[in-house]
C-alpha cells in the first residue's frame, strides 16, 4: 500500500465535499461494509448501501468553506493505513448563521481485491472505517481534560478562502493551506522553507524557487530568501519592509524600486 497516495486521496475527498458538495469521491473509495461514524452520538452507519441511501434522503442547504488542512497518516501493515486530517472547516446556514468548527476526519484504509473498469483484477486501497469528531479548542493549562471548556469554546475562527497550496512538513506532516494564511516564507540553508502563517509556523521540504511558482499572483519574492503576502505589508521604507506580524524584512538595494511598485500598488 502507497501510504502517500491514501493521505492525497483522503484530502481530495474532504476538498470536493467541502469545496464543490462532491460526495461521489466519498463513496468512490469506501467498501462495501464500511463503517461510519458522525459527530454525534447516534450517527452510526455500517454499510456503503446504508451510506448512499442516507444521504440521498438528507437535503443540504448549508455549503462549507474548508480551511488549511493537516494530514498525518500511520501505516500499520503492508496493506493499511490509517489517515487523519485537521482542518476548520466553515457553515454557511440558510438562516444567515455562519459557524466555524475546528474538525477531525480519520479515514482507515485497506488494500481489497477490485475489479476495474476493464474488467481486469487488482488491489486497490478501499476505506472500512470514517470517524468524525469536533474537538474543542485547546487551553495551555488542560493537558488531558478540558477543565477550562466554558472559557474557550466561544472563541471563532475566520473564515478562510483559496486558493491552496500543498507542501510535505519537515515533520512528516502532509499540509494544504491557503495562500492568504501565510503572512511571510523564509528560506533555511537546508534547502528548506519556514511558513509563518496567521497561527503557527511551519517547516516544510521545499525551495524557495519553487514556492516562488506556486504562489505567483498572490506573494511577492522580495529577496532571495523571502516571500511575503502583500496584503500583510504594514509599511514600505528605504531597503525594508514591515508585516503586520512585526516582522521586518530587508530589501536588496538594487530590488528596492521594482519590489516597491509593486508593494505599492496592491
Amino acid at each position: 500500500m502507497n501510504a502517500e497516495e491514501c493521505v492525497n486521496k483522503s484530502i481530495n475527498i474532504a476538498m470536493e465535499y467541502y469545496d464543490k458538495n462532491n460526495a461521489k469521491p466519498y463513496f468512490e473509495h469506501m467498501s462495501e461494509n464500511v463503517k461510519w461514524y458522525g459527530i454525534a452520538i447516534e450517527q452510526k452507519i455500517h454499510g456503503l448501501d446504508n451510506l448512499k441511501a442516507a444521504w440521498a434522503e438528507f437535503s443540504n442547504a448549508i455549503t462549507f468553506k474548508l480551511g488549511n488542512i493537516e494530514a498525518e497518516y500511520v501505516k500499520t501493515s503492508n496493506a493499511t493505513c490509517e489517515v487523519m486530517l485537521m482542518y476548520v472547516v466553515t457553515g454557511h446556514y440558510p438562516n444567515g448563521d455562519v459557524i466555524p468548527a475546528f474538525q477531525r476526519l480519520q479515514f482507515s484504509w485497506a488494500d481489497v481485491s477490485c475489479i476495474d473498469d476493464k474488467g481486469n483484477r487488482q488491489r486497490q486501497p478501499r476505506i472500512f472505517m470514517v470517524h468524525i469528531s469536533h474537538p474543542i479548542e485547546y487551553h495551555n493549562d488542560d493537558y488531558l481534560y478540558p477543565d477550562h471548556y466554558n472559557e474557550i469554546y466561544k472563541k471563532a475562527n475566520a473564515l478562510v478562502q483559496e486558493p491552496r497550496i500543498s507542501l510535505l512538513g519537515t515533520d512528516s506532516i502532509f499540509y494544504v493551506i491557503t495562500l492568504n494564511s501565510v503572512i511571510w516564507i523564509r528560506s533555511t540553508p537546508e534547502h528548506q522553507c519556514i511558513l509563518h502563517l496567521r497561527d503557527k509556523t511551519i517547516t516544510v521540504r521545499c525551495n524557495l524557487s519553487d514556492l516562488e511558482k506556486q504562489t505567483e499572483g498572490t506573494l511577492i519574492r522580495v529577496h532571495s530568501s523571502y516571500i511575503i503576502n502583500p496584503l500583510d505589508v504594514k509599511a514600505v521604507w528605504r531597503f525594508k519592509v514591515e508585516l503586520s506580524d512585526g516582522t521586518v524584512i530587508p530589501i536588496p538595494e538594487k530590488k528596492y524600486t521594482a519590489v516597491k511598485s509593486k508593494l505599492v500598488g496592491i
